[in-house]
C-alpha cells in the first residue's frame, strides 16, 4: 500500500495521493487504506517517506559508485550533479523531491522525514567531496546544497530540458570557493 502511495506521489504529487486512488493502485479494498491510515495526512506522509527513501537509495548508490581521485572544478561539479540529480532521474522525481520540502512546512509529521533526507544528502556530499580531494567543511556543503536546490527549482520552473547540465554549470562556478581542493 505504501509503495502504491509513493508511486502516486511521484506521478501526480501529493494531490494524487487519496485513499481511493491508493486502494485502486494497490488492488485492495478502500477500507484497508482507511484502516491502516487514520487520515489523509498519514497516507500522504507515508507516500512522501517512501519517495524520499527511494530517492536517498539512488543517490547513495551513485555516490558509492564514485571512484576516489583528485578532481578539478569541472570534474567535481560534474560528479556532484550526476550523483545528486542523476542523468536518469525523471522530472517527476525531482519535482517530488522539492514538493516534499515545501509540504513538510505544512505537515509537521513530514518534518523528520525531510530532516533525515537532508542529512543523507549532507553525508553523501561529504563522501563525494572527500573522494574528490575537496574540503568537506559543513558550511561549504550547506552552501553547495543551496546552490543545487536553487538551480534545480529554477530549471524545473523554467522547463529547462537538461537539469543536470545547468546544475553542473552553476556548481563549476562556485566549487573552488565552497569546497576547495585539499592540500596533500
Amino acid at each position: 500500500m505504501i509503495a502504491a502511495a509513493g508511486e502516486l506521489f511521484l506521478e501526480g504529487g501529493f494531490d494524487a495521493v487519496r485513499h481511493r486512488a491508493v486502494a485502486d493502485r494497490a488492488q485492495l479494498p478502500l477500507a484497508s487504506t482507511t484502516y491502516y491510515f487514520a487520515s489523509l495526512e498519514d497516507l500522504v506522509a507515508e507516500a512522501v517517506a517512501s519517495a524520499c527513501a527511494n530517492d536517498c537509495d539512488a543517490i547513495i548508490e551513485r555516490g558509492r559508485g564514485l571512484t576516489r581521485r583528485r578532481r578539478g572544478a569541472e570534474a567535481t561539479a560534474e560528479v556532484l550533479a550526476d550523483v545528486f540529480i542523476g542523468e536518469d532521474t525523471s522530472r517527476e522525481r525531482l519535482t517530488c523531491r522539492f514538493e516534499s520540502v515545501v509540504l513538510s512546512a505544512r505537515v509537521p509529521r513530514l518534518q523528520q522525514v525531510l530532516i533525515d533526507h537532508r542529512n543523507t544528502l549532507r553525508n553523501t556530499h561529504f563522501e563525494v567531496l572527500e573522494k574528490s580531494g575537496r574540503s568537506t567543511d559543513p558550511s561549504g556543503i550547506e552552501q553547495l546544497m543551496a546552490v543545487e536546490d536553487g538551480v534545480v527549482i529554477g530549471a524545473l520552473a523554467d522547463s529547462v530540458e537538461d537539469v543536470v547540465k545547468v546544475t553542473r554549470t552553476a556548481l563549476s562556478e562556485v566549487i573552488d570557493q565552497l569546497a576547495p581542493v585539499v592540500a596533500v
